[in-house]
């Protein structure tokens, strides 16, 4: 079981160049990757892509990429001087007007969207270089997946506890179920012959009656199918095959919580509500758990 936050980040001094690549996650319903840093362009993009392949299905990621060179000649430096220009002229009207009250910073102008940005171009990378580049990234995205697969660890062991918690409560309300069953039956039964009066009416029909009050009541099919979605949760947690479950773990939470709303509906037992609200209580965190499994 992995989660889908996670973080790692490395620097690396190669023979020219340094590198800083960090990967961030956060749980997302779908698979969402983003992009910063000076190194970013559609070649580099297309390296941290090809690596991130096939390892991560779901979460929001944030990859931040930098690349310093002591080659000027592989950064273009974009300036937008007819922009400037005019931002500038505007600025100089209030300047005579405000006098020493407004201050033009060199550094506030160029953080003005579209006047100035810096552009690395990987296009004379060696081909020695690239690959060294690469194995940087990989690194940091294989230590990026373990630290998903270790808090992973640790909610899958959290969730088996929630599932015993459940399972325990089922088993105080199926000591109690049978019980209720042939209360419900005793009091309808005792309920019919009394509204019934002086009024002749076969016994048999009586506890006829009484019994199909009394199933309707029943709630052995709920706790059957509780125990069941439980222990698909439990397999679930414990199937090495599957590398993403957040969708399935899900469903059943919801289906579980389903099963949990129909027994409380069908009787009147105080002994069985209060197991209920237990088990309601361990689903619910559940449900804030598999929202963060990928």
């Amino acid at each position: 079981m992995k989660s889908m936050t996670g973080f790692a980040e490395g620097r690396f001094e190669l023979e020219t160049i340094s590198v800083y690549v960090s990967f961030r996650s956060w749980n997302h319903r779908f698979l969402e990757i983003m992009f910063k840093g000076s190194g970013v362009n559609p070649e580099t993009e297309k390296w941290i892509k090809d690596i991130m392949k096939d390892n991560v299905s779901r979460g929001r990621i944030e990859v931040s990429f930098d690349l310093f060179q002591q080659d000027q000649s592989q950064y273009a430096i974009q300036l937008n001087e007819r922009l400037l220009t005019g931002v500038l002229d505007k600025l100089v009207h209030y300047k005579q007007l405000y006098g020493e009250h407004i201050t033009l910073s060199m550094d506030a102008l160029l953080k003005i969207p579209m006047i100035f940005r810096l552009e690395y171009s990987s296009e004379h990378f060696a081909e020695k270089e690239a690959a060294e580049i690469q194995g940087c990234i990989e690194k940091v995205f294989k230590d990026f997946l373990h630290s998903r697969e270790i808090e992973g660890q640790a909610m899958a062991t959290g969730l088996l506890g929630n599932c015993e918690k459940i399972q325990a409560n089922l088993e105080a309300i199926k000591a109690e179920a049978d019980q209720v069953e042939k209360e419900i039956f005793a009091r309808f039964k005792e309920k019919i012959a009394k509204y019934l009066g002086e009024l002749e009416m076969d016994e048999r029909r009586i506890v006829q009656e009484a019994g199909i009050m009394a199933e309707k009541g029943c709630i052995n099919e709920e706790i059957q199918r509780l125990e069941t979605h439980v222990k698909r949760f439990k397999d679930l947690v414990h199937d090495t095959r599957l590398s993403v479950k957040g969708k399935e773990a899900d469903f059943l939470a919801q289906e579980m919580t389903r099963e949990t709303h129909t027994i409380a509906a069908k009787t009147n037992s105080m002994d069985i509500h209060e197991q209920v609200l237990e088990i309601r209580r361990e689903i619910e965190k559940i449900k804030q758990q598999v929202q963060n499994i990928e």
